[in-house]
């Protein structure tokens, strides 16, 4: 098994991690976005994950 994480490891360890911070996030289409991006690549760079790819919208399916 390999030690480098999963996409959907990191997509819940992502929010693990925001859950359990003291600094309140909010998120929502009327919401600034930059506070969750700038986690975002906390997390990634921490994580040693990959950049996204230009491109990576798509390959990418939202729920409805």
């Amino acid at each position: 098994m390999s030690n480098q994480l999963t996409a959907s490891e990191a997509i819940f360890g992502f929010c693990a991690w925001i859950t359990t911070r003291k600094e309140k996030l909010s998120v929502g289409a009327n919401e600034d976005c930059s506070p969750i991006v700038k986690l975002i690549d906390e997390f990634c760079g921490i994580n040693d994950l990959e950049e996204p790819r230009e491109n990576y919208t798509d390959y990418l399916d939202m729920p409805a």
